[in-house]
């Protein structure tokens, strides 16, 4: 059995929130009564290449969303997910900027991850090295929804997303109209 613990964490991009991340967020959740959710490449004017295995993580078409966007569509799934506002909080995580991570996040905080990839290995590594108790949530082969595949549909205008996000995700990609963003930041779409 793993422990509970009394504050934990977990990240990501969440460019946008699908489905796959609101099950990461919510095991996360279920092993602590307060969660910090950091939130990755927190500012697109300084994208940074974090690792030679996940290149696309610093592209700007693979980051339609600002930081204060992710940030409020973090918070109304969360709620929309059951979590009261009191036991979590979204906040920067550098993980592209190592030396000042633990400026956004303590090093005696547990941080939570899920392993798919090269990448998510490289990242228990760096966090692990960093100082931080790492438990990884779960380990499997195959993801079943991807943000790239999110963003495309969302970008050729196919509803198809939908079924992949929750409805906070839905209701944002109307409201800032993504398509069209997403369109005009990569110009291989016509």
């Amino acid at each position: 059995m793993n422990a509970r613990h009394h504050v934990a964490s977990a990240h990501g991009r969440f460019q946008p929130v699908h489905n796959g991340h609101v099950e990461y967020l919510l095991a996360a959740k279920a092993r602590c009564d307060f969660l910090y959710i950091g939130l990755t490449q927190m500012v697109r004017s300084r994208l940074q290449d974090v690792s030679e295995v996940a290149h696309h993580r610093a592209e700007l078409p693979n980051n339609p969303l600002t930081f204060f966007e992710r940030q409020e569509l973090i918070r109304e799934v969360m709620l929309d997910s059951g979590v009261a506002r009191g036991e979590f909080e979204v906040l920067p995580f550098p993980i592209e900027d190592e030396p000042i991570l633990t400026e956004f996040l303590p090093l005696d905080v547990p941080v939570f991850t899920t392993v798919y990839d090269d990448w998510n290995r490289e990242k228990v590594v760096r966090l692990r090295s960093a100082g931080y108790v790492v438990e990884v949530l779960w380990e499997r082969e195959i993801k079943e929804y991807v943000g790239s595949k999110v963003r495309a549909l969302v970008a050729a205008g196919d509803d198809g997303y939908r079924s992949m996000v929750p409805e906070a995700t839905s209701r944002l990609v109307d409201r800032l109209k993504l398509e069209h963003r997403l369109r005009g930041l990569d110009k291989r779409l016509p």
